[in-house]
């Protein structure tokens, strides 16, 4: 629910001796300039807010209770150039910030708390401008007008739900296994978090019974969808995890933006209930997939997110990158604290020498840094079950996931610069599968090569580790809010980007409060 309460402070100054003539007419009025520029916003326009500036005067409050929230990140997007100013709520939930005139949709982003958008609705300040007022005896006085300067904005923002949806089909195989990982997952994130998960079969009898809905067809994913939306209305989840590869749970594939037919073959359409082409506020989905209808790679995955909720979430230090350009400008690389020739700069490793390609000299070296480090970063050019350099050599095979140890540190992996690297295959292994199943925490890519959102590349590290303003996220959380935000801050060109983006493993997971980073070099730190 959007709740904008716009108010203005008018400070107008009238003299009604000088707005009359001598004989009662009306006086005549001349506009200067400046506020000619008011009506054709321009250069012009800027230049006089930084006299004469606007203001947003912002109170952000919890729903539930009224209670000021402290650390909410709110930025004021202006409409006719996608420029941003951004500001923190302090102890009083509340702070001002000056902006130029112009038109505005506004984005409040928490950890503990559902984001906020005023989008497709703007609210607008206009500079305040000086007016010369003709009067009696020809005298002209100049009175300023500042009646649209400042806007007074309540944001009312809800908790986050602590609902989980375990969902998947009657195509998965039942095992003692699974069902046992079932009920141990649901009582560990209960007692560690506080969560509610609860297990759902979505075209089973059960299901109608309990929720007053069933997937008629299980190999339909319209089905499927309609059958979570119901549920949702009821539940209130915020946490969606799809029990299953595609043989299970089908992925949308085909999907209209905008009119236009994409191939998408993403489970972020799951929680775009309201068909807008942007993921609905508030929700994630996540997947454990597995080949066929096997669920044997589930059962370790829940195994995976059982061990880290136990220990407290994951870690995110010691760290490694691989990239054939570490010292290109993120997201590419890390920037230029490096030299080009350099084989390492900072957690990142040049491929080649590292990986597993015939000029990659540092093949052991290579499994030992992914063995040992808690957060796998890969980069570069990519597939379901190849990560390679720009000239599409290999330097790491799904094949190889069988040579590295991932069971120990249980680390979060992400591929989301390489393309393809999240699709999944039905009948042969892809990392999405692999990576789960020999015990990463999570796996978060992209599928397709529409390219990744540069606010999310920017942004998606510091939000599951917790070094920005924003605090520590879960990495669900982080991953969806930043879909989100990538087209609400750039428009609807983001829309195919942002889509596609996925993760696989447990997306309640974060960051252990615990373990600092380190990072090898001080010169990353800023970069960081």
């Amino acid at each position: 629910m959007k709740r904008i309460l716009a108010h203005s402070i008018v400070l107008v100054i009238i003299l009604l001796s000088l707005t009359t003539t001598a004989a009662g007419a009306p006086a005549s009025l001349d506009k200067t300039a400046s506020e000619l520029a008011v009506a054709a916003p321009s250069r012009t326009a800027d230049a006089r807010a930084v006299i004469y500036p606007c203001h947003f005067e912002v109170r952000v409050t919890d729903e539930e209770t009224g209670d000021p929230i402290r650390g909410v990140a709110v930025t004021f997007i202006r409409d006719d150039d996608r420029r941003a100013w951004a500001a923190t709520t302090g102890s009083s939930g509340s702070f001002r910030v000056a902006v130029p005139e112009g038109s505005y949709s506004y984005i409040a982003t928490h950890r503990d708390y559902i984001m906020e958008s005023s989008s497709p609705e703007l609210v607008s300040v206009r500079a305040p401008y000086t007016r010369r007022v003709r009067g009696a005896g020809g005298i002209v006085r100049e009175i300023t007008v500042t009646s649209e300067s400042t806007r007074l904005i309540d944001v009312g923002m809800e908790p986050r739900p602590r609902d989980v949806l375990l969902v998947t089909t009657s195509l998965l195989r039942e095992t003692a296994a699974l069902e046992g990982a079932v009920e141990r997952y649901v009582e560990t994130v209960g007692r560690t978090d506080g969560l509610v998960a609860r297990y759902i079969v979505l075209d089973s009898m059960e299901c109608l019974r309990g929720y007053g809905v069933r997937a008629a067809d299980p190999a339909d994913w319209h089905e499927i969808r309609n059958a979570l939306e119901a549920i949702c209305e009821e539940t209130g989840p915020a946490y969606i995890i799809l029990l299953g590869g595609e043989a299970v749970v089908p992925r949308p594939e085909i999907v209209t933006i905008d009119g236009t037919i994409w191939y998408l073959p993403t489970d972020a359409w799951y929680v775009d209930f309201d068909n807008d082409g942007i993921v609905d506020e508030g929700f994630v989905a996540s997947r454990l997939p597995d080949l066929s209808t096997d669920s044997s790679g589930i059962v370790s995955a829940l195994e995976t997110a059982i061990d880290l909720h136990e220990s407290g979430g994951y870690g995110l230090s010691p760290e490694v990158w691989f990239s054939t350009r570490c010292w290109h400008s993120p997201p590419i690389g890390l920037g230029d604290a490096c030299d080009e020739g350099d084989a390492s700069c900072g957690p990142c490793r040049a491929t080649p020498p590292y990986g597993v390609c015939d000029a990659c000299s540092m093949r052991e070296e290579t499994f030992d840094l992914i063995s040992e480090s808690d957060y796998v970063v890969f980069m570069g050019h990519g597939s379901p079950d190849s990560f390679s350099t720009n000239d599409r050599v290999p330097i790491f095979r799904v094949e190889n996931v069988e040579e590295v140890d991932l069971a120990t540190n249980h680390p979060v992996i992400t591929g989301y610069v390489s393309c393809n690297t999240g699709l999944l295959y039905r009948d042969r292994p892809s990392f999405g599968t692999e990576f789960l199943r020999a015990g990463a925490a999570a796996f978060v890519a992209r599928n397709t090569e529409q390219g990744t959102p540069s606010h999310f590349a920017a942004r998606f590290p510091d939000y599951i580790s917790g070094t920005g303003p924003q605090g520590t996220y879960r990495i669900g959380d982080a991953l969806f809010e930043l879909m989100r935000e990538s087209v609400l801050r750039a428009g609807d060109s983001e829309k195919p980007a942002a889509a596609q983006l996925c993760i696989y493993g447990d997306p309640t997971l974060k960051r252990n409060p615990r373990e600092m980073l380190v990072f090898s070099r001080p010169a990353m730190t800023a970069i960081r």
